[in-house]
């Protein structure tokens, strides 16, 4: 382990019992929209310099000065997740249904501006992991390690949990030494981790766009963004050798809130009927957190009480606030008139844009920028129409950005069908990608690898006015 690991690891333990504040956690929330309406998702997201799909122009407002009709729009999806080890054990699954996007857009002929709303869930938090081992080190004994020295009366001050080991009776203190002790083997343990979180990230858009003649289009628009999550953690622990303590469980519970702002900035630029020119910058978005906290600790302990001794009541409110890295997107369609359509696009991230505001999480800045590289996102797409069927197809791709994450690939396909003044519209979507995870705070060294897969499965329908 390198300088840079050693002293990413140190901080992260130190945030992870403040406040869940880890670099997973930043790079997740500068990503961009993963998913939208079923157009949207079929061409994996490379909409660009495109127009016709809501959940584009939030991220491009310039495309609404294309409409030359009102405009609605809604779609719905089924979304899964399936996290899986090398060996393709599963670790964890889950389903649910899901609002995608909902949208409207209004032509003012007096100033020329199309001005749109649209909602758009642009993540969903949906985890289930499960790891189980046996014959392995305990949990605990990072948490014994880190209270040696330290009286009973200030464990508080070191963490929760080092606390509530002690408090719930499974550890003993030696005055004499200062060293707190098991009556068990730890390093002879079985234990069942469990993990589930759910939430999403959603997007309230306002803004409009308009045209410079027939060859140059722009717009901007306003975003209101609410993350949301909850966080259930139990991690039970037999012991296979002891004098006393045979059993251990701790559990986790978390709920945070966030409220961001954001804006998006577009043009569109066409110079002949076939050939359009697109970019888009997505302004830093800058949440403000409230996160509740709770954890307990429950350790069964035959000479103390048969049914057990419970530690609890241990929580916590917090706020904090940081500032997400922009977004710089630029992309190029061809059009080959009413037959088909091939576009290209590319979006910028650069992490170490990112930020912690709040003045306590300030140090937390410099391990974000050198810890997460600039990401760069490439997709391509393209559909075909024949009479009133369209089908379309796209895929993107973006190179590993941060340590134990793999390279990211979205693969998408859909179809369409025009019904007059009404478009349906089918969408799937793909992402896999390598991830990470650390039971508790753990050692920060040896995570828990696995390829995770989630997909979405959409329907659609636009209606022009």
């Amino acid at each position: 382990m390198n300088w840079k690991h050693l002293l990413s690891a140190i901080v992260c333990f130190v945030s992870w019992n403040a406040s869940s504040q880890t670099l997973d956690y930043y790079a997740e929330l500068n990503q961009p929209a993963s998913y939208g309406d079923a157009r949207y998702n079929a061409l994996g997201g490379s909409m660009t310099a495109m127009s016709g799909s809501f959940t584009a122009l939030a991220l491009n407002p310039a495309g609404a000065g294309f409409f030359r009709q009102d405009a609605f729009s809604m779609d719905m999806g089924i979304f899964s997740k399936r996290n899986t080890l090398d060996n393709q054990a599963v670790r964890g699954n889950t389903t649910t249904l899901n609002i995608n996007t909902l949208g409207f857009l209004g032509r003012d002929k007096e100033s020329g501006w199309n001005f749109f709303f649209t909602y758009n869930s642009d993540d969903l938090y949906r985890e289930r992991i499960r790891d189980i081992r046996t014959n392995t080190g305990s949990m605990t004994t990072q948490w014994l390690e880190r209270s040696e020295g330290t009286p009973p009366d200030y464990l508080p001050e070191l963490g929760a949990y080092e606390d509530l080991l002690y408090q719930s009776y499974a550890t003993d203190y030696d005055p004499n030494s200062m060293s707190y002790y098991s009556s068990a083997n730890l390093s002879d343990v079985d234990f069942n981790h469990t993990y589930f979180r759910k939430g999403m990230r959603n997007r309230w858009t306002f803004g409009g766009g308009t045209n410079l003649g027939n060859t140059f289009f722009y717009g901007a628009s306003i975003s209101l963004v609410h993350s949301f999550e909850t966080v259930e953690i139990n991690h039970e622990e037999t012991y296979n050798s002891t004098t006393d303590l045979d059993r251990l469980i701790l559990t986790d519970y978390w709920n945070n809130n966030a409220i961001g702002l954001s804006g998006n900035l577009g043009v569109l630029y066409r110079p002949v009927q076939f050939l359009r020119f697109a970019a888009a910058l997505e302004l830093p978005h800058i949440y403000s957190f409230s996160q509740d906290w709770e954890s307990e600790i429950k350790a069964f302990r035959p000479s103390i009480s048969a049914s057990g001794t419970t530690a609890q009541g241990y929580g916590e409110a917090y706020m904090w606030t940081m500032m997400t890295a922009p977004k710089l997107r630029s992309g190029a369609t061809l059009v080959m008139g009413r037959s088909a359509l091939f576009t290209v696009n590319h979006t910028l991230i650069p992490h170490d844009w990112s930020a912690s505001i709040s003045r306590n999480e300030r140090y937390l800045t410099d391990v974000v920028r050198n810890e997460l590289d600039a990401q760069h996102l490439w997709s391509a797409a393209g559909e075909w129409r024949s009479g009133v069927i369209t089908l379309r197809s796209g895929v993107a791709m973006s190179p590993s950005y941060r340590e134990a994450f793999g390279d990211f690939w979205r693969f998408g396909c859909g179809a369409g069908i025009r019904i007059d003044e009404m478009s349906i519209n089918i969408g799937y979507s793909r992402m896999t990608q390598q991830q990470q995870y650390y039971p508790f705070s753990g050692d920060y060294v040896d995570p828990l690898l696995f390829q995770s897969m989630e997909s979405m499965l959409n329907l659609g329908a636009v209606w022009k006015f």
